[in-house]
């Protein structure tokens, strides 16, 4: 049996390593991008706008959390999952001339099931991300959450104790 050296250990893993990172780029390079069209993104505005409305503090739209939920959706879900959310979007009835209480029903109804097992898969995926993407803003961390950046706060005038 013929023993390895540490030298050719390291040279074989760093060989390794380099090959998986390169693999995985060029497998992310290779990945179809989904275009969202202008219609679609007021779509999706306008269903973040009835999860997360405008009140006293800022909304989902306000905050930019669409740009956050296209990423999400670009980068870490399968395409299938973006394609199916848009053409639910799509399908649903226009929201734009509607009460916020009509509003709030219908999304209630999807919620239920009761456009479809699609439309609620959907709807389901865009609520966990517009609520992640919500409470991971700037604004809710900071002025609701206490949020501080670096624990701990250093005051470098402070007298030593002997």
């Amino acid at each position: 049996m013929k023993s390895i050296s540490r030298r050719n250990w390291v040279k074989g893993m760093a060989l390794a390593t380099l090959g998986s990172v390169v693999f995985t780029d060029l497998k992310a390079a290779n990945a179809p991008s989904i275009q969202w069209s202008a219609d679609q993104d007021q779509l999706l505005q306008a269903w973040m706008g009835v999860i997360i409305p405008e009140s006293s503090i800022p909304g989902a739209v306000s905050l930019g959390v669409p740009a956050y939920v296209k990423v999400m959706l670009r980068d870490c879900y399968e395409p299938a999952t973006s394609t199916t959310l848009m053409k639910v979007l799509a399908a649903l009835p226009s929201i734009e001339k509607v009460s916020e209480s009509e509003k709030e029903q219908l999304f209630f109804q999807i919620e239920q099931g009761k456009q479809g097992s699609d439309a609620q898969k959907a709807m389901a995926t865009l609520k966990g991300l517009t609520i992640r993407g919500y409470m991971t803003t700037e604004y809710v961390m900071v002025n609701h959450q206490n949020y501080v950046m670096a624990p701990g706060f250093f005051n470098g005038c402070e007298p030593l104790k002997k």
